[in-house]
């Protein structure tokens, strides 16, 4: 990952990964599409592509910190708005639905 600092943008490889062919940038929910994605990886062979580990919360802690304003992402819209939010939500849906 890396951060942009004069533009605030957070190139954020696959963190909201979104199959398929999205529109290119989006302004409203990243992160229910990101979670959809998380939860039908989970029934086919790239379950547990995304790893949870004791330091991920924190991790996504750390990268909402930076509060970008822009969410680049790898594969999937990229995000325009309050990328702390995106990502401490998308938090929330990895614990919700790796974490155990």
């Amino acid at each position: 990952m890396f951060l942009d600092e004069t533009e605030r943008t957070l190139f954020c490889s696959d963190l909201f990964f979104q199959p398929a062919d999205p529109t290119p940038i989006r302004e409203t929910d990243i992160v229910g599409a990101a979670r959809d994605s998380i939860k039908a990886n989970l029934a086919g062979p790239l379950a547990k592509d995304m790893p949870y580990t004791p330091y991920t919360d924190a991790t996504l802690t750390r990268l909402a910190e930076f509060k970008p304003a822009t969410l680049a992402v790898m594969h999937g819209s990229s995000f325009r708005g309050d990328g702390r939010q995106a990502i401490l939500d998308l938090a929330g849906a990895v614990r919700e639905l790796l974490g155990s």
